[in-house]
């Protein structure tokens, strides 16, 4: 677990760092423009989405660099377009579920405002819809899950270990218990096809969906559930085809794809990456 510490500690860090540098760089225009900065300034979005995308692209350097993820090129291959074509109806499914649920649990989002407004500049969209998940699937699944298994850890306990701090560590109450449902699945189809691919693939278009419904959707629309958008019945309808398109799909997948070997799992464990 100190490798994972230290991890987050890197990734905290460069948040901090970056959207430092890009809100300060905004306040001293500000001030050179003779804003009153002790008073009437606050942060820009778009200093904060360009301080997200570099804070993003710096933590990802840093994995590759220090050789926390070796992505090997070669491998670029490996997994076909077939499994990686399988887990995209998977993937939606679970997000769809997931979706339903969190809805359920009616919890704060205490970074709606902020996402809608990052949804509104290319810098913000770029980095909630591309960067930021290459990077959390390098991280939280290539990096801290590849770890844990390297260090004795059972499959099942990475996995969660890794998608518990998935969730949590986005911090806002309303996010937590989807990405902490949807990083397991994520750590599953990591471990059991030996690449990111599937990851990023699901972790794109879910991110990639949540930037176009706030650009597009009013704020009143963004306040109701999928329910009080759609109605109850379709809902329902449509939460249990998900729920058989998902159990049908992993049953076909987790029988379909090869169980990890004690080489596959000394490829994970060596962070020789499937990209």
């Amino acid at each position: 677990m100190g490798r994972a510490i230290k991890l987050i500690l890197y990734y905290l860090a460069y948040q901090l760092l970056f959207i430092f540098l890009a809100t300060g760089t905004d306040a001293t225009i500000a001030l050179i423009g003779g804003a009153d900065i002790t008073a009437n300034f606050r942060p820009g979005t778009m200093a904060i989405s360009i301080g997200m995308l570099l804070s993003a692209l710096a933590m990802t350097w840093h994995l590759v660099h220090f050789h926390y993820v070796k992505l090997n090129k070669k491998s670029m291959y490996e997994i076909s377009k077939k499994i990686i074509l399988l887990c995209i109806p998977l993937l939606l499914s679970a997000q769809f579920i997931a979706g339903i649920l969190n809805e359920a649990l009616d919890l704060t989002d205490t970074n709606q405002e902020l996402f809608i407004s990052m949804s509104h500049n290319i810098f913000g969209v770029l980095s909630i819809a591309i960067v930021v998940p290459i990077l959390e699937e390098f991280l939280f699944r290539g990096a801290i899950e590849g770890h844990l298994l390297r260090k004795g850890w059972s499959p099942k306990w990475a996995i969660l270990v890794s998608a518990l701090i998935f969730g949590i560590i986005h911090g806002n109450p309303a996010q937590i218990p989807f990405a902490f449902l949807i990083g397991l699945l994520f750590g599953w189809l990591y471990y059991r096809t030996g690449s990111l691919v599937p990851g990023i693939v699901g972790h794109i278009i879910n991110n990639s969906f949540g930037a176009w419904t706030m650009f597009t959707a009013t704020r009143e629309e963004l306040s109701q559930t999928t329910m009080e958008t759609l109605g109850t019945t379709i809902t329902y309808i449509l939460l249990v085809l998900a729920i058989i398109v998902f159990i049908g799909m992993y049953l076909y997948l987790n029988k379909y794809l090869p169980k990890p070997t004690n080489i596959q799992v000394k490829a994970i464990n060596e962070q020789d990456i499937t990209i």
